[in-house]
């Protein structure tokens, strides 16, 4: 009997200590974010132990890095009514994935609160970005756009842009590794992204000058990080940009942000991030949009596995519309665009919408190209670029181009200034007034060297043309 007693004991003893070494060796694969090969040996534990905190938050832990999260909130909401930091900080993540983003901000703000509590400022300070970009990306749900998902085709990242079906009018687009390049209808214009000295992302733009690029000149887009900024594409008035960045408050990888060029001083106005769904908590970029057609593309690697991402085709919205749902899981339904069906309006047939319009399009791919038309004289019309003889007139014509672009743009604005002076109360008024009547007293300027230039041009081709 005392032999069986002592036999118990070393046995027990035994047993002990090989489970403590396959727990240190669970923590070290943890530690190494062996998540995967960690997880079994907690989850065994949890079943040994269930009200072991430190069990429940390494093994939940594992269960969200996993992908495993609808498992995992249990076990961490056990470890965090422990008041253990790391449980909190974990859930924060759990539903920032999950797009429960105001239980994200409270999550790490209670991570916060104990870590100050422990007196570990450092860690606590850590936190404070992630706080911020779940507030903004809480503030982005509530905005969530009402926009018309199409179609959806997912595709190697490598050979993205070639479902990127658009009109001539819309201009090129091309890579060169992962440099992103656009360039404009006339081909006469290209923005891409290159690396800078830092060796981050940067926006530049070409002009052609007699047949040659001219000298790259850097985007002056305001920025507030040293992210990485890619993607660019123009619409056709020529100073609206699209474009991705991995700064300026992104929200998860790249966003998808807007700029407009101030013609008056060559710079940019402040860049404004897109609202969901075209933005997510995932990479989004190549945000295109052929205004002749009223179609529009982007890619995002959202929820796709590694090397994929899906192009989603869009309706542009001639106006913002927000999405007015009272259910919040709906909501993030449409956010996530957990399914384009749930995008469309009743009665719609958008297969037959996207067939049209690629009909048109491969028509117009397939047309004698037609960048403009440009009387020359009586006899003579010009479509391209190309029919120009005289170099110096190609390039007066160009002048008279960027001078017609000014012209549209400056009476954009003023329609707009006018109807929100119309508006707005005696104060806004008279802050606007001063914009209204610069564009007034300005506009007849530009119209007139608007009809100089052109009239510039034909002087110059005619003489050619007659020895033509």
């Amino acid at each position: 009997m005392k032999y069986f007693m002592f036999f118990f004991i070393g046995y027990f003893l035994l047993i002990t200590d090989i489970q403590a070494q396959t727990l240190d060796e669970a923590k070290k694969l943890y530690a190494e974010g062996k998540y995967s090969d960690a997880s079994p040996f907690f989850e065994n534990a949890c079943k040994s132990s269930p009200q072991n905190a430190s069990y429940n938050l390494w093994y939940g832990t594992c269960l969200l890095e996993t992908g495993k999260m609808t498992k995992a909130v249990d076990y961490l909401k056990f470890a965090a009514s422990k008041n253990i930091p790391e449980a909190y900080s974990s859930l924060g993540k759990l539903y920032y994935l999950s797009y429960k983003f105001e239980e994200s901000v409270e999550s790490y703000r209670q991570c916060t609160q104990l870590l100050i509590k422990n007196k570990q400022q450092s860690e606590a300070n850590l936190l404070k970005p992630l706080i911020e970009r779940s507030e903004r990306a809480a503030r982005m749900l509530t905005k969530c756009e009402d926009v018309r998902i199409i179609d959806s085709i997912v595709i190697d990242k490598k050979n993205f842009l070639n479902t990127y079906f658009i009109s001539r009018e819309a201009g090129y687009l091309d890579s060169k590794g992962e440099s992103m390049v656009y360039e404009n209808p006339l081909k006469n214009k290209r923005c891409f992204a290159k690396k800078d000295k830092t060796g981050k992302f940067r926006i530049f733009s070409e002009i052609k000058l007699q047949d040659k690029w001219g000298e790259e000149k850097e985007l002056s887009i305001p920025a507030d990080s040293l992210g990485d900024d890619n993607y660019p594409f123009v619409l056709q008035d020529g100073i609206t940009i699209y474009y991705a960045s991995t700064g300026n408050g992104s929200i998860g990888g790249y966003d998808l942000f807007i700029t407009r060029h101030n013609s008056s001083n060559d710079t940019y106005l402040a860049p404004a991030q897109l609202g969901m769904p075209f933005n997510s908590i995932y990479n989004d970029y190549m945000m295109v949009i052929d205004e002749n057609n009223s179609i529009g593309y982007f890619a995002t690697d959202r929820f796709q596995t590694e090397g994929k991402v899906i192009i989603y085709t869009f309706i542009p919205n001639e106006e913002m519309k927000y999405i007015n749902l009272d259910n919040n899981e709906q909501l993030i339904s449409r956010a996530k665009i957990a399914s384009i069906r749930d995008t469309w309006e009743k009665g719609t047939d958008y297969k037959a919408y996207i067939s049209e319009y690629k009909k048109i399009v491969g028509e117009e791919l397939n047309r004698k190209k037609k960048d403009f038309f440009f009387a020359v004289n009586d006899n003579t019309v010009y479509y391209t670029l190309d029919d120009f003889v005289n170099v110096a007139a190609k390039q007066a014509f160009l002048k008279a181009q960027e001078l017609e672009k000014q012209i549209k743009t400056q009476e954009k604005d003023l329609e707009d200034l006018r109807i929100a002076y119309s508006k707005g109360d005696e104060k806004y008024r008279k802050s606007i007034s001063s914009a209204i009547l610069y564009r007034e007293n300005h506009l007849p300027e530009l119209r007139e060297q608007y009809r100089k230039a052109l009239i510039n041009v034909r002087s110059l081709e005619i003489k050619h043309v007659k020895k033509i």
